[in-house]
């Protein structure tokens, strides 16, 4: 299946293997490489979609964010907390608990971001499933995010929007020959809001970050 990335497609879905769009006649590769499958959430700056690399042989997946603002008068300012998240996690690296940039691009008249794709549900989505976090679970959550925070913060990097839908739980891997299993790993996710602190900031009382 492939998924039509234009906003205005009426029947954006395609058969496999398409190089464009049946309904609209849109290419179906962005950036030649990077092929859709289906939406998988929306947010004020945009929307996410789970796609494949086809440029690899395994064709991992991946995640495509396109800017696409829901409101048109803060235009300016969304694309460029768009852009910064892109900044943020090239600056920041490779990390287990954050999600790896793969690309980022302007393709036609909208701005795309590729990163990682994590498996398995974020916190807001375990809350409904199982109700409120007992307190040792809750300790439990904040042992496993102090690596990822402290590897940000000793990078001059605050989150600012940590809150469960930004945190994703990876799904557990089951190890081969009885080998037991590894526990999913917290991931920090969605750094559009993040801010470099200088130390002169840091001096600053009352200083809005």
């Amino acid at each position: 299946m492939s998924y039509c990335l234009n906003s205005e497609c009426r029947k954006p879905y395609n058969p496999s293997g398409h190089r464009f769009c049946q309904s609209c006649g849109a290419k179906l590769l962005l950036g030649d490489r990077y092929r859709t499958i289906k939406p998988i959430g929306q947010g004020g700056f945009g929307k996410t979609f789970l796609a494949v690399d086809e440029y690899k042989p395994s064709r991992p997946r991946c995640v495509i964010k396109q800017f696409f603002p829901q409101n048109s008068a803060n235009a300016e300012k969304a694309a460029e907390l768009f852009g910064r998240e892109a900044v943020r996690l090239d600056e920041l690296g490779q990390h287990p608990q954050i999600p790896e940039l793969m690309a980022h691009f302007q393709e036609g008249e909208q701005q795309y971001l590729i990163q990682e794709f994590i498996d398995g549900q974020n916190l807001e989505q375990e809350l409904v499933v199982n109700g409120t976090f007992t307190e040792s679970q809750i300790q439990e959550l904040l042992w496993d995010l102090l690596p990822v925070l402290e590897f940000v913060h000793e990078r001059q990097v605050i989150h600012r929007d940590i809150k469960p839908e930004n945190i994703i739980r990876r799904n557990s891997i089951t190890l081969p020959d009885g080998g037991g299993e590894i526990k999913g790993q917290l991931v920090l996710v969605d750094f559009g809001a993040s801010k470099v602190i200088t130390e002169s900031s840091l001096g600053q009382t009352g200083t809005m970050i």
